[in-house]
């Protein structure tokens, strides 16, 4: 039976496995690059790292060159290499330099190798003047080269090789031909190179060329011996761009697939060009379209996957034999069949080729049905974070999934089994139904929630909403310090609907630089559900990111929620339920949850109704490393949408934050400028994740 154990933590955790030969050694480029290189030969080789190798002359030189050739593509272009063989007690040695050339004996042979590398210096881009192009701006031609986005640049992170440049400029030429400029091309190279200092000067004259537009078209349609002729409207002045042309393509030959023809096949040519009097040329196109015999569905067939119940593909697939094959509703099958979560890849082919009726294939490689992930993380409330997540993907053969989630930290237990059934009904929903204890100490009271859900979410086709809905019964309950001076319900039993949506369109979820994300939820608790209370909670939000300047970002965040009853707040409003704002994700002058309204013991009591604001300007220094400002702000009302007892509360600081694999790193001071009379005048926090 499949199964894997993955380390997911959040922190820096490094798992290497670097076997190299036994008796051959790499050194000179420090322990890990040495060991990366030794095992990359091992690999190139195919050999046994627990045995020794036989250390030939074609081993040995095809060693040398090897790690030459590593070397200088990572930008020390003059490496030498020194070999240091011993056979019995005869020792050679031997020196390759960056040209290479054979320096062994075809008879040569040795017990023990120890190649030295010696990279010399570290060549980088120093400057790079272009000239010829003015429909791109300078400063975004010098990013095809040299990365920005930072203050400061170093060397690494400008590394000159001449395949580098190579691939860079083909990338500016092909930013040209996606603008209309299908004949640039570089008339002039010139690189000079500081063999001391490594520093690299590069200019490059391009001849744009003119811009293309696109004049007539016209689609010839064969099908057998006949043909139809017809013309695309085309809109005068539009460019002529390879996406044009493509999407043209695209949308001819999925015409010819949904009715039936898989194997046809379009070609182009140009019929005319002519040049305006601004230098564009105007370009006349005929589109074929050989559309071949069209070919009915004779029965589909899955290979791979002896597990999963053949009814449950099948329903996945919705394919109907001896229709028309429509290879456009076949690729639909195959992403539903992929959104199963249970496949690595479904392969598609189809059976025999060339006859009038076709066999659909889907060639099924399931992923790993068991997985266990170990978590750990940082925050400075929770302190240290470790857990578990157990997968078992496919249990029955019918593509569900059941999941077990753990997490223990010095101030909350969390313990979470969810069963789901993705695609049900054919359909883009998953069901699912959640069973969960969480147990968690504030800074005034615990708390301890355990209870059942069962839902459903879905993508709402390509518009990027995710929607969800649950049906919950938990039983809520809180231990406060001091429960004197504020009357709340603190043993509550709550049965609600729950229904969120939200839009993410950020570049990165992780640590984003550019784009927006939304939510909006709400939360129905009722007795006529099954519970004891009854409420109404609402919170909406978002979060927007852009840049100042090329290495300044700015990111602002806005969030609502309230909670209402029409009963008596006392009785039907769960103390669980309050909103306790304040920590490393909200206002980062407070603890977790202390920036919320306080009774006359000051003891924290939550907010019925809270606006939270955050902004942050991040100044890149280094490419991974950025200083951050920050204004935290919020508003909180103790009960209703407001009362005179609301308080603004705020906070301002500074923080530095290092982005990592699993999100940046951060360490933030916040500053309290006007407290309360018990507020701590600021808090310093260490986590992991992006705040808001």
């Amino acid at each position: 039976m499949r199964w894997t154990i993955r380390i997911a933590a959040l922190g820096f955790l490094c798992a290497v496995s670097l076997y190299g030969q036994s008796n051959l050694d790499v050194t000179g480029l420090g322990f890990f690059k040495d060991r990366s290189l030794d095992a990359r030969l091992t690999f190139l080789h195919d050999v046994d790292p627990r045995e020794a190798a036989e250390l030939d002359a074609a081993l040995l030189e095809d060693s040398a060159f090897l790690l030459l050739e590593q070397v200088k593509r990572e930008g020390y272009l003059q490496p030498t290499l020194e070999g240091r063989f011993r056979d019995g007690e005869q020792v050679t040695t031997v020196r390759w330099d960056a040209r290479y050339s054979i320096q062994l004996d075809v008879d040569f042979v040795a017990e023990f190798a120890e190649l030295v590398v010696f990279p010399g210096v570290l060549f980088y881009y120093d400057s790079v003047v272009v000239s010829g192009v003015d429909v791109i701006p300078s400063e975004q031609v010098q990013r095809f080269f040299i990365p920005g986005g930072v203050l400061f640049m170093g060397k690494r992170s400008r590394v000159f090789t001449h395949e580098n440049l190579d691939r860079r400029t083909g990338r500016l030429l092909r930013a040209l031909d996606d603008l209309g400029y299908r004949s640039a091309r570089t008339v002039e190279r010139e690189v000079k190179t500081d063999t001391e200092s490594g520093a690299v000067q590069v200019h490059l004259k391009i001849d744009q060329g003119p811009l293309f537009r696109i004049g007539e078209v016209e689609v010839v349609i064969s099908e057998g011996a006949e043909e139809d002729v017809r013309r695309v409207d085309i809109v005068d002045g539009t460019v002529l761009t390879r996406a044009w042309e493509q999407a043209e393509r695209s949308a001819l030959r999925n015409e010819a697939y949904r009715a039936g023809y898989p194997d046809v096949k379009i070609s182009q040519e140009t019929l005319s060009e002519i040049e305006t009097k601004d230098g564009d040329l105007i370009r006349n196109l005929r589109f074929y379209v050989k559309r071949g015999q069209k070919v009915k569905l004779a029965g589909v067939r899955f290979v791979g996957d002896d597990v999963t119940k053949r009814r449950v593909l099948l329903r996945q697939a919705d394919l109907e034999a001896d229709q028309l094959l429509d290879l456009i509703e076949v690729s639909d099958a195959r992403r539903k069949l992929m959104g199963l979560g249970i496949y690595k890849e479904v392969g598609l082919s189809l059976e025999p080729a060339g006859a009038s009726a076709r066999e659909v294939i889907y060639e099924l490689i399931p992923n790993d049905r068991k997985e266990l992930q170990l978590r750990g993380g940082w925050g400075s409330y929770e302190l240290a974070r470790l857990g578990f997540r157990w997968e078992h993907r496919n249990p029955w053969g019918s593509a569900h999934r059941y999941e077990v989630e753990v997490k223990q930290s010095l101030k909350a237990t969390l313990g979470e089994v969810t069963y789901s059934i993705p695609q049900v009904f054919g359909t883009d929903m998953t069901l699912y139904l959640n069973s969960e204890y969480n147990f968690r100490e504030e800074v005034s009271y615990d708390r301890t929630t355990q209870g059942v859900a069962v839902g459903t979410s879905t993508l709402l086709g390509g518009s990027g909403v995710r929607l969800s809905a649950e049906y919950g019964f938990a039983k809520e309950s809180s231990d406060r310090d001091n429960s004197s001076g504020f009357d709340s319900e603190e043993d509550a039993t709550v049965a609600s609907i729950a229904v969120r949506a939200s839009l993410d369109r950020r570049d990165d979820f992780l640590a984003p630089t550019s784009g927006y994300n939304l939510f909006a939820s709400i939360k129905v608790a009722s007795q006529f559900l099954g519970g004891s209370v009854d409420f109404q909670k609402f919170e909406i939000g978002g979060a927007y990111h852009f840049s100042l300047t090329d290495s300044m970002i700015v990111h602002a965040g806005l969030r609502y929620g309230a909670i209402l009853s029409t009963g008596d707040a006392a009785d039907n409003i769960p103390f669980n339920e309050r909103f306790f704002l304040g920590g490393e994700n909200s206002v980062r002058g407070y603890r977790e949850g202390t920036a919320s309204p306080l009774d006359l013991n000051g003891d924290e009591i939550g907010a019925e109704t809270y606006v939270l604001g955050n902004i942050e300007i991040e100044q890149r220094i280094l490419p991974r490393f950025s200083v951050v400002a920050f204004v935290d702000t919020v508003a909180n009302a103790r009960s209703g949408l407001y009362n005179e007892g609301s308080k603004w509360l705020y906070s301002v600081g500074l923080g530095l934050r290092y982005n990592t694999v699993v999100g940046p790193v951060r360490l933030e001071y916040g500053h309290n400028p006007d407290p309360r009379p018990d507020d701590p005048e600021g808090t310093l926090h260490f986590s992991i994740g992006f705040p808001f």
